[in-house]
């Protein structure tokens, strides 16, 4: 193996090494994201639960029948556990990508794009359920 080899490989393996430590990044950013989006909607599922005991208990009728901020409260929950799910699955499809010695670029999923057009989807829900 001669110096210009050694440096290429050298130079490859540098770049492989980046491109993981990006990868990891991207990956804690997804779980941050994600719990900060399941303890929002706890907290909201929580506080209507609180709050619909404490009226029944003082009128002894039903605050929200349809359990809106409750159902609101749970779509934040799903929406950053499937976050991390789809934050993972593309964690390892990258790494695995890193790893061949064949590294092709494919655009990756548009998972930020994804998650807020749901943000935005989950919002009109709560417009639409505090006006009617």
């Amino acid at each position: 193996m001669n110096t210009k080899d050694a440096k290429t490989s050298l130079a490859n393996e540098l770049a492989k090494e980046r491109n993981r430590q990006s990868s990891d990044r991207t990956l804690m950013a997804w779980i941050r994201t994600a719990i900060s989006l399941i303890g929002f909607g706890f907290a909201i599922a929580q506080s209507y639960q609180f709050l619909e005991t404490d009226h029944v208990e003082r009128t002894g009728k039903m605050l929200d029948t349809l359990h809106t901020p409750f159902i609101f409260g749970i779509s934040f929950m799903v929406l950053g556990i499937l976050g991390i799910m789809t934050g993972v699955i593309q964690y390892n499809r990258i790494l695995e990508r890193i790893k061949s010695d064949r590294f092709i670029y494919i655009e990756p999923w548009a998972l930020p794009k994804i998650m807020a057009i749901l943000l935005v989807i989950i919002g009109v829900f709560g417009i639409f359920a505090i006006i009617f």
